[in-house]
């Protein structure tokens, strides 16, 4: 039987794009950059529009950066953020996780941010990632545990969205709370040395988190957030306020 494939539930509106454009590696790839080397060939799986990627690029220069994403339009955007920032080293395709289109042992790391909990078949996607790496390659992996959210003050609202959210996720073949299992994936995946870290990801803007979270239940049917947008934006305007994610990270050696 072969499965229906997932469903990317943040979708690509615009406030998704603006959100995946603030992320840095400075921020989201802290546990992944210390075993970086100039020189090195790494590989960025569902990279987005590409900011993580080139500022991998620009640790392992003269080394290169691949980034791939199953998405075209976000292919089409990290390959011309490279240009605009002339980043030569740095080259993007289209591409699924579970069929590389590189050879045995190509890279020297692979990373991937964000992707785990979209994924129906976790153990297939590392194992595909440990088949283009070389013996004794890298690999870095950043996911997040939805049940570790923290928000304050208390708001119903945004309880109710979070619900949504992780039960439309599972329903479209991911797993909101993959950070927890990540140790174990890895080791079923073939990969040995694995490390585990978890860290708190507090959201600078609130307004901008809030219309992402919006918008990604618009997008499968609920309105709710919209809807009560006044109610929210008084909450964002809390100086007290906050949001908080919790991610898991794992390293492993092929």
């Amino acid at each position: 039987m072969v499965k229906s494939p997932e469903t990317y539930t943040p979708g690509y509106s615009d406030p998704t794009l603006r959100l995946m454009l603030r992320r840095t590696a400075a921020k989201h790839a802290a546990f992944f950059t210390p075993f970086l080397q100039r020189g090195m060939r790494l590989l960025d799986c569902g990279c987005g529009p590409g900011t993580i990627t080139l500022d991998l690029g620009k640790l392992v220069s003269p080394g290169e950066v691949c980034g791939v994403d199953l998405e075209p339009g976000q292919v089409r955007y990290a390959q011309d953020l490279a240009r605009r920032q002339q980043q030569g080293n740095a080259s993007f395709g289209v591409a699924s996780i579970y069929a590389l289109p590189f050879p045995d042992g190509h890279f020297d790391a692979v990373f991937a941010h964000a992707l785990f909990e979209h994924l129906r078949e976790p153990v297939r996607a590392l194992r595909e990632m440990k088949r283009v790496l070389r013996p004794s390659g890298l690999v870095g992996i950043r996911s997040p545990d939805w049940a570790g959210w923290a928000v304050h003050p208390p708001n119903p609202l945004l309880d109710q969205a979070f619900r949504l959210f992780k039960e439309i996720q599972i329903a479209n073949g991911g797993n909101p709370y993959v950070g927890r299992v990540l140790k174990g994936l890895l080791r079923e995946s073939g990969f040995s040395n694995i490390s585990i870290s978890a860290s708190y990801e507090l959201f600078d803007d609130l307004s901008c988190f809030v219309e992402w979270l919006a918008s990604c239940l618009e997008l499968r049917g609920h309105t709710e957030l919209g809807q009560d947008a006044k109610e929210l934006r008084a909450w964002c305007g809390n100086p007290d306020a906050l949001i908080a994610i919790s991610w898991f990270e794992g390293i492993g050696s092929a």
